[in-house]
């Protein structure tokens, strides 16, 4: 016996009632290695707006334990609001929802979730179009792994009403918090002065309240944001847009670098393109501004569509760079970024900092198969209650329905990811220093290329330096350091001898001093 009290916030009225259904059952689901997540409407039907007021129940006895449906609600037993989430994943049959855990008054409940910190919203992603549920994880986990806050991810099987609806993501929602985007609370007096510069967030969106071209207020919420906050943020983002449309938008001092904090956009353009986003830029894409601080990218949201699941912009082309495609759909300065020599330095300089850690290619790897493990008994009920593999959904990428078990479609996800990988380490080298005004170094190069036994890597120095040639392999281990030493200024010619190495793809930077001015691919075939 379970009594569970409702609260109309439109109204002054208590609904109280007590729902009775004995031992929960839920067709042939009885118990899971995931946590379980039981949801009780009342006879009430959830919708996109607004919340309405249900008890939910979670199910967790901890890691390496059993999680049955029997079981006492042991995480969490109350209350909570909730609406259907997401835009054009609403139309498909297994839904998304927002969460926001409340007490007995109907006010907002801060309470840890399944060990997350505690919070009042959530989101229950459906991962309805990605069959791997792995790729909001992975690009979440490798966000945090640069050092960016991103959503907590845990996956849970969901129960509604009795009915088992299979493999879900419990998200935390993206909102400003001390555990979260952790940026000043703005208060409604604060209108002037150091207050009114933060914080804020804002996203790009299809439809909102917010203050014009797609954005849309996150914090404040639009029913509590002032005329002069509003005004504020709309001014500062406006006057970034039109710094970056002008001759100066380089400048070191007046110029972009005055208006966003550099390496949180550095990082953005990274992740989105390491993952090929076909939505990067445009939609789901987050900023916030800290108070008397600048603009910051992110946090990161929405890849579902990400790694060759989706056909829009050229999704399976692992071969290009969404940010140079004009769709008309996100803001010109991100372009205008890109193309830039000083952000395309950064942009090089961390990307060899990434793939030597947290974008390394074994560590992306063993992140993917330990949550395809987890999954692996989940899976198989998810797909017989919705019978989608080896079909065609919305956007579905060629081979779709050749790709008929789970594990072919993890297969697909990861070797994607590693050609993508192989792309940009390759071709950001066409956006790094090698082509500098000065032209401190140019010609890096090696030959022949194809390599069998051996090759030389050639390259000019027209400024004296400390000079350090490294191979690497392509999931960041170190081969070989070939020079570490202070170099004149003239033409090098170094020999490297392959030895014991296996066929395959390697990478060799050349820094000159503390700078990345190179990266080159050659190609080992005996």
């Amino acid at each position: 016996m379970i009594h569970v009290t409702l609260y109309m916030r439109i109204t002054t009225i208590c609904l109280s009632f007590t729902l009775s259904f004995g031992p929960l059952q839920a067709q042939n689901f009885t118990s899971s290695n995931l946590p379980i997540i039981v949801l009780e409407t009342a006879g009430q039907r959830i919708v996109d707006d607004p919340k309405i007021t249900v008890h939910m129940g979670i199910i967790s006895n901890g890691p390496g334990n059993r999680n049955a449906l029997t079981d006492p609600f042991n995480n969490y037993d109350g209350l909570i609001g909730i609406e259907i989430h997401g835009n054009i994943t609403q139309i498909f049959e297994k839904k998304s929802y927002v969460l926001e855990t409340r007490d007995q008054v109907g006010q907002d409940l801060k309470v840890s979730l399944l060990g997350m910190p505690k919070e009042s919203d959530w989101v229950l992603s459906a991962s309805y179009l990605d069959k791997t549920f792995i790729r909001d994880p992975l690009a979440f986990y490798m966000s945090r792994s640069a050092g960016r806050w991103t959503s907590r991810t845990i996956h849970c099987e969901l129960v509604i009403n009795g009915i088992y609806l299979g493999i879900y993501v419990l998200n935390e929602k993206i909102k400003r918090d001390k555990n979260r985007v952790d940026i000043a609370k703005l208060l409604v007096t604060d209108n002037s002065g150091d207050p009114v510069t933060g914080g804020y967030i804002y996203e790009l969106a299809q439809d909102g309240p917010g203050f014009g071209e797609r954005r849309r207020f996150v914090y404040p919420k639009a029913d509590d944001i002032t005329v002069q906050q509003t005004a504020y943020i709309e001014q500062y983002d406006n006057d970034f847009r039109q710094v970056m449309e002008g001759p100066g938008f380089a400048d070191p001092v007046q110029g972009y670098a005055a208006w966003i904090d550099v390496d949180s956009f550095v990082d953005e353009v990274l992740l989105q393109e390491a993952c090929k986003n076909s939505d990067a830029y445009g939609w789901s894409s987050y900023f916030h501004k800290d108070r008397l601080g600048k603009l910051n990218a992110g946090p990161v949201w929405d890849f579902d569509q990400s790694l060759s699941n989706s056909t829009f912009n050229d999704g399976p082309n692992y071969q290009e760079w969404i940010i140079l495609k004009d769709n008309g759909a996100y803001p010109l300065f991100w372009k205008t970024l890109f193309t830039e020599a000083g952000f395309q330095n950064q942009l090089s300089q961390r990307w060899m900092e990434l793939r030597t850690g947290a974008f390394k290619t074994d560590r992306l790897m063993t992140f993917i198969d330990s949550v395809a493990n987890v999954l692996d008994e989940a899976q198989e009920r998810n797909f017989e209650k919705w019978k989608i593999l080896g079909t065609e959904l919305w956007r579905s990428t060629p081979g779709a329905l050749e790709r008929v078990t789970y594990q072919m479609e993890v297969d697909y996800l990861k070797s994607f990811l590693t050609n993508r990988l192989a792309w940009m380490d390759e071709n950001l080298n066409s956006v790094t220093a090698t082509e500098k005004e000065d032209h401190d170094i140019f010609h890096l190069q090696n030959y022949p290329n194809p390599v069998s036994q051996h090759t030389t890597i050639s390259y000019d120095i027209m400024k004296a330096g400390f000079v350090t040639l490294t191979v690497y392999d392509l999931v960041g281990r170190k081969i070989e350091t070939l020079v570490q030493e202070e170099q004149s200024a003239k033409n090098y010619q170094v020999p490297f001898r392959i030895q014991n190495l296996p066929n395959g793809v390697y990478i060799y930077t050349l820094q000159l001093d503390s700078c990345l001015v190179g990266i080159k691919k050659m190609v080992i075939t005996k």
